[in-house]
């Protein structure tokens, strides 16, 4: 027999997900004097979030051909929207979060594609690379053949992130399992979402319920539109490298190493709890890596340091190395197609009272919820917290604290 539940709550808004992009629309909804919680299954970040590399990038990766693809144009203002947050001039004031670099270094390989796309990038950005003397260079790059340059992205620290949002709303945002939940046409029905807290079982009457579960908007959709999807989802999926070790092992790196019009790698640095120093590796190595076996990626990861990164000791005995899995969720905007290429922005659909939020990237997660805010008139004012006793979910692991090394 089903437990029946033992509280309802009635909410403008309930967010599903609770990585950055469910708790900064939390955050716009609040503001907007909505009365909004969010509800997150296991840990908040898990997922997407907490593997994000944290790079506030403005469209680089996307410009390496010298033209301003639209991917490029979406992503251009935001670092500099980010950084008025960040310095507590904007709401959500992000003043907390840890910021572990304030630039990034874009170097080459020698290749002639790889020549021509670093003049490419010079061209097209508006975020432009400052090219660096050779007395300028990190030691680590000071082998790399023709240009160094430093990006002004900033790279922050996920968790660091995750706290610090997560913080400004006490009392709205709970652990807990979405049993069920309703369809509704929004302006005058509401939703019934049932949420199990362990034994505990609540109800959530909402006029309004917006799906920011990554990877699980595809069963939540059927859950809340059982009949009809209004979107499709689509998976493409990362194999991470990572590497690990102290730090005259593993200098201090974050940056892009481009081969004509990719990315061939992109490094960032972390701090693991043991305070060794963590290296993750995405970019073009990442995406390729999917069709390898672990033993496959780790050796390929190798290979690529050896080859971006001249004078780099692969081989050092103290370093370990890693790797994981990731899948990025987004809208499907073409399900025929069996190639699925990454959309060029936010893709937001409201369907009745259920709205469905795709950000695409981290960096992009202030604009989606600034969209999905604009779909509503202000509201008359939030309220007291719905939940005051509840303890707010735990912050997701970094893929390194969980990761098997070799």
């Amino acid at each position: 027999m089903s437990t029946p539940p033992s509280k309802v709550i009635k909410l403008d808004a309930l967010v599903i997900g609770g990585g950055v992009t469910g708790l900064w629309t939390l955050d716009r909804l609040v503001a907007a004097g909505h009365d909004t919680a969010l509800v997150e299954q296991d840990a908040l970040g898990q997922g997407q979030t907490i593997c994000a590399q944290g790079i506030l990038h403005g469209g680089t990766k996307y410009s390496l051909s010298g033209l301003l693809a639209p991917g490029a144009r979406q992503v251009a203002e935001m670092p500099d929207r980010w950084k008025e947050h960040l310095e507590g001039a904007n709401a959500p004031d992000l003043g907390q979060v840890r910021v572990r670099s304030e630039a990034c270094h874009l170097w080459r390989t020698d290749s002639m594609k790889s020549i021509i796309s670093m003049a490419g990038a010079k061209v097209a950005l508006q975020v432009k690379p400052e090219p660096l003397q050779k007395h300028e260079r990190p030691a680590v790059l000071a082998g790399c053949p023709g240009d160094v340059a430093r990006l002004p992205e900033l790279v922050l620290e996920m968790p660091s992130l995750l706290e610090t949002l997560a913080a400004l709303h006490p009392g709205r945002i709970i652990r807990g399992r979405v049993e069920s939940g309703t369809p509704t046409d929004g302006e005058h029905h509401r939703s019934a979402v049932t949420v199990a807290l362990g034994e505990e079982k609540m109800l959530i009457s909402a006029r309004y319920v917006i799906l920011c579960g990554g990877t699980g908007n595809e069963d939540l959709l059927r859950m809340f539109s059982p009949d009809s999807l209004p979107v499709a989802m689509q998976r493409r999926p990362l194999h991470m490298a990572m590497v690990k070790g102290a730090d005259d092992a593993l200098p201090e790196l974050n940056g892009h190493c481009v081969d004509g019009a990719k990315t061939r790698v992109t490094i960032t640095s972390s701090t693991a709890s043991d305070g060794e120093r963590v290296w993750q590796l995405g970019g073009e190595l990442s995406e390729i890596g999917c069709g390898r076996g672990e033993d496959e990626q780790r050796a390929a990861a190798r290979a690529c340091l050896r080859a971006t990164l001249p004078g780099f000791d692969v081989d050092d005995d103290r370093l370990k190395w890693g790797t994981y899995r990731i899948d990025r969720a987004e809208q499907d905007k073409h399900p025929a197609r069996k190639r699925k290429s990454r959309p060029d922005d936010v893709t937001i659909t409201k369907a009745g009272g259920l709205v469905i939020v795709w950000p695409t990237k981290m960096v992009l997660a202030p604009r989606a919820a600034r969209q999905v805010s604009h779909l509503f008139e202000p509201g008359t004012g939030a309220g007291a917290p719905p939940f005051p006793d509840q303890s707010p979910p735990p912050i997701a692991k970094p893929p390194w604290e969980t990761a098997t090394w070799h």
